[in-house]
């Protein structure tokens, strides 16, 4: 099984954010806020040499952590070919990796509910009430201490 994880560029993970988050929307949805920023790093797991999931990591200050430096996880997705292969796993573990490596003290994002438990496996904690992304679904504040 060939495994390889590295940095790609923001358009790199584009396709696979619409095919998994946003599906039937048009591609200009999938860009976020920050993407294009020098300090965002955009992760491409590749499974035999093929793009199978992304991850963005991004700073970018939650108001409920005050005082914290902080990254946010953004647009983390698998292909549904690649899932059920402990691709996920590998790119949350790197996040967590990366995140203290630039010595933040919280890695924060917005959890569709339906992958809370997911999360959990990894220490997050969900933090307030749940919330609606128009389009998108039901959401959870969910962090990590580091």
């Amino acid at each position: 099984m060939n495994i390889e994880m590295k940095e790609v560029d923001a358009a790199v993970v584009l396709p696979i954010r619409q095919k998994v988050l946003r599906e039937g929307k048009p591609i200009e949805m999938c860009k976020m806020p920050g993407d294009e920023l020098s300090s965002s790093i955009h992760l491409g797991l590749f499974y035999e040499n093929k793009l199978a999931g992304i991850a963005t990591l991004m700073v970018d200050a939650h108001p409920d952590f005050p005082d914290l430096s902080q990254l946010r996880l953004r647009g983390m997705a698998v292909l549904p070919e690649f899932q059920k292969k402990q691709l996920g796993k590998l790119l949350i573990e790197e996040a967590i990796n990366i995140s203290q490596k630039k010595h933040a003290d919280i890695l924060w994002f917005n959890a569709r509910e339906t992958a809370i438990g997911f999360y959990e496996k990894f220490d997050f904690s969900v933090k307030g009430n749940g919330f609606l992304i128009e389009d998108v679904g039901n959401h959870f504040l969910m962090y990590k201490e580091l």
